[in-house]
């Protein structure tokens, strides 16, 4: 698949301004929009119908089914727009985290020079502030969304082994990514160790009837040792990590066949270790069975992906070290998700359902051994 071009930024002389609602999708913009992307020439968008997709707490996603005043090759039915979320306080946090400003940065940065794995973005602009933006997609549908309570097939999970590693393939080693503010890894790093020490008693209340045996002490300890694990992350090469790499976050066979896999949301990404997206996959997408039968061949499989596409100075050892120790990162992403959202049935069944699976794929793995003796 050939690199997408970047994306539009805002343009009020030019027809697109950086729109921050619904309602702000019109014909006439999304026109403007279409025809500076050469999607169209002639052609006219007349009319518009938006639905609410998804469930993010965040931001608000939206179809856009497109009327047009003529028949165009090309001219696409439908489109895709994300906006931040509809609630002040989100909106906040969104900013604050820097959350919005990741991910659009991601599209205007990153994503055209990804081959394969990622949505074609037309227009991608945030406001100064950071608290509103707007990205619009192609439609990747119809496609199959993951399901991080029921899990993947392997053969699912051999296809985002191979997107994994043409994610990270281009932007391996590249030191250009620790100097782009908008990623911030320092502000992520020091999130993960402030919050999740402490939050180990409730975590113990609030789940005791959804862990399981033994995964309570595997998380303590992590707890007394998550400084540790992090001061690892410098020995490991470094490359784009999406660091929510899981089924929740992927469409499989997108655009009915044509994309193997689609990753969203890319409003976590930082600079990060090279098997850290790969193994919290595994851990975090797979029955144990499943996992515990596959687990070093769908690394390996990850591992020949990078050699194929020009990495060197890698060996299969150093990968697969490195994928045991940062089968850590699952376990922090489980807690401190339990930590800053408030309690709700499904929420606390995914939640726990990660911890479980990352604690026994650290376990499985000896992941702890390898943060203490570093």
């Amino acid at each position: 698949m050939a690199k997408h071009p970047a994306p539009l930024r805002s343009d009020a002389s030019a027809g697109h301004p950086l729109v921050r609602n619904e309602a702000s999708l019109t014909p006439q913009w999304l026109t403007a929009v279409l025809r500076a992307n050469g999607v169209l020439t002639s052609s006219s968008v007349t009319a518009v119908r938006t639905q609410p997709i998804g469930n993010g707490l965040m931001g608000l996603n939206v179809r856009i089914a497109l009327e047009y005043d003529g028949a165009e090759p090309g001219a696409p039915k439908t489109l895709v727009s994300k906006m931040a979320s509809t609630s002040a306080e989100s909106r906040a946090s969104g900013a604050s985290l820097k959350l919005y400003l990741r991910e659009v940065s991601f599209y205007q940065e990153l994503a055209p020079k990804i081959e394969n794995g990622v949505a074609r973005t037309f227009f991608a602009d945030i406001s100064d502030d950071g608290q509103e933006f707007c990205l619009l997609f192609e439609d990747m549908a119809p496609a199959r969304m993951g399901d991080q309570l029921t899990g993947c097939s392997v053969a699912d999970a051999r296809a985002a082994m191979v997107t994994a590693a043409e994610l990270a393939a281009p932007f391996w080693g590249d030191a250009s990514l620790n100097d782009a503010p908008w990623m911030d890894r320092k502000m992520m790093t020091d999130m993960y160790c402030a919050a999740l020490p402490p939050f180990m008693p409730t975590l113990a209340e609030r789940f005791k009837k959804l862990l399981e045996p033994g995964v309570l002490d595997v998380a303590q300890d992590y707890a007394d040792n998550i400084e540790r694990y992090y001061t690892l992350h410098s020995k490991s090469p470094f490359t784009v990590s999406h660091q929510d790499y899981r089924l929740d976050n992927m469409m499989f066979d997108a655009k009915d066949g044509d994309v193997p896999v689609a990753i969203l949301d890319w409003q976590t990404l930082v600079p990060g270790p090279a098997a850290l997206d790969a193994s919290y996959f595994v851990g975090a997408g797979l029955l144990l069975e499943d996992r515990r039968a596959n687990e070093e061949s769908l690394a390996r499989l990850y591992y020949d992906e990078l050699i194929k596409r020009g990495v060197t100075g890698f060996s299969w050892e150093q990968c697969w070290h490195d994928y045991r120790l940062h089968a850590a990162h699952g376990l922090d992403m489980g807690i401190v998700g339990a930590a800053i959202t408030s309690s709700t049935e499904r929420g606390d069944r995914m939640l726990s359902t990660m911890i479980n699976r990352h604690a026994q794929q650290m376990i499985d793995l000896g992941t702890m051994d390898l943060i203490r003796n570093g």
